[in-house]
């Protein structure tokens, strides 16, 4: 159990006022253990707080008048206080198996915690949940959550887990319904395993949840080079893949007049393995899935379009820019970007790295490293800056622990992340600052 010791304090805050120190330990709010970051956000959001503290000279209580819901100012080391719970499956298609030794310990960290799906939007099984984590749900109402369904039949779920007494998936979410929890979900798809008839009864089940169903993303299961010793797996080839988008949108059409919402999204993977166009910008409603892949293309290629009228003519000095992503993300951006040519003094340039690092079939723009950068681009004119996406880098890292700052002085040219967003990627290529003029755009 993780001591909710405090670890930073904002200034003018609550807190600060109130005389809470750094090192001091919150044993209780209103009479209640703070135990994880959820006891904390909950109990602290009334408008009087009485806690309890463990300092160096002892305990003592501090109360704080506020508006409900205000901040306290304090924060943690550890983001959720207590230990993470880690997943206890032996899922067939894990990718954390699937990577190789040597990188930072926090990607190897199968995290299957309620606590962060509700925070972070992270993806859990429920094969670890408690009777004690159920009752913090339904009392907190920790809604919505992020949850890993991939089948509805219990026996091929728990062969997709690789466990063999799991629980039946189709009966939580249905007690989730009951007690007013809402959810997203996925199915990770494995061709062979749990698509076409499985699939079919899949989607049928958990459509049945509505209102509780938020959304359904249905995401390809994703292969590495390093997969010794584990159970064989290959990726959808063409076929299977339009056979998975022809049974998603027959839902789609089903569920538009029954509910007024599609529910089940194919990931844009499917797409680009069938050879199909993308789905249109208001196919994917309210994005829910963007994060998982699903309308990731469609939104950026509304963006581009809308902001691209609001673009100079001609730039006030010359400017050469590259772009690099994966080989998913090269052709879209190359037909999407392609009317920058007829901007005068802009020179723009387009890299698609090959992903020798995890394996060649791995072609998005997330899981390029550091190294392979460095080794395919070392002899290419890059320009006066390189733009790379967001999802490549956490905290200034690649996957492979290369720092954007190592990259940039390999290729002794400066580096630029960038979000993965429409107006950022045209406001970055352009280089507004040097134009001396700025834009005032809302998302679309």
């Amino acid at each position: 159990m993780g001591k909710a010791k405090v670890y930073y304090i904002k200034e003018n805050s609550l807190a600060k006022k109130a005389g809470i120190n750094i090192g001091d330990e919150i044993c209780s709010i209103n009479g209640k253990p703070v135990e994880d970051i959820l006891d904390y956000k909950f109990y602290s959001t009334e408008e009087k707080v009485e806690i309890l503290l463990k300092t160096k000279e002892g305990e003592k209580k501090v109360y704080i008048e506020k508006d409900f819901d205000e901040d306290l100012g304090i924060g943690f080391k550890n983001p959720i206080i207590d230990t993470i719970k880690v997943c206890k499956n032996r899922c067939i298609f894990c990718f954390v198996d699937q990577m190789p030794k040597g990188l930072r310990p926090s990607l190897y960290v199968k995290d299957d915690d309620y606590r962060l799906s509700f925070l972070k939007g992270t993806y859990i099984t429920l094969t670890n949940l408690t009777l004690q984590d159920k009752k913090k749900i339904y009392e907190m109402h920790l809604s919505p959550l992020y949850i890993s369904v991939h089948a509805t039949d219990i026996k091929i779920r728990n062969f997709l887990l690789g466990v063999e007494n799991g629980l039946n998936i189709l009966e939580c979410l249905e007690e989730f319904k009951e007690n007013g929890i809402n959810f997203h979900t996925q199915i990770v798809l494995c061709p062979g395993i749990n698509d076409k008839e499985v699939l079919k009864k899949t989607i049928e089940d958990l459509t049945g949840l509505y209102p509780a169903i938020l959304s359904i993303a249905v995401v390809p299961v994703g292969l590495t080079r390093f997969r010794e010793n584990l159970f064989p797996l290959r990726d959808f080839t063409s076929k299977e893949a339009f056979e998975v988008i022809k049974l998603i949108q027959n839902f789609q059409k089903y569920n538009l007049r029954k509910f007024g919402k599609r529910l089940v999204f194919a990931a844009d993977e499917f797409y680009e393995k069938a050879s199909l166009n993308f789905p249109s910008y208001k196919t994917y409603e309210d994005f829910a899935q963007w994060e998982n892949g699903v309308g990731m293309v469609s939104l950026l290629r509304h963006q581009i379009r809308c902001y691209k009228k609001r673009l100079p003519g001609k730039l006030l000095k010359r400017r050469h820019v590259t772009i690099v992503t994966g080989f998913s993300g090269y052709q879209i951006l190359a037909n999407e970007l392609a009317f920058m040519k007829d901007i005068e003094n802009l020179r723009l340039g387009i890299k698609a790295v090959k992903n020798s690092f995890f394996g060649e079939s791995v072609t998005v723009a997330g899981l390029i490293t550091g190294t392979d950068i460095i080794s395919q681009l070392k002899d290419e004119d890059l320009g006066d800056e390189v733009l790379i996406p967001s999802v490549m880098v956490n905290e200034g890292k690649f996957l492979d622990d290369v720092t954007v700052e190592q990259v940039s002085k390999n290729l002794n040219t400066p580096f630029k992340v960038v979000p993965v967003n429409g107006k950022a990627l045209l406001n970055s290529i352009i280089n507004i600052r040097s134009g001396g003029r700025t834009w005032d755009l809302q998302q679309p």
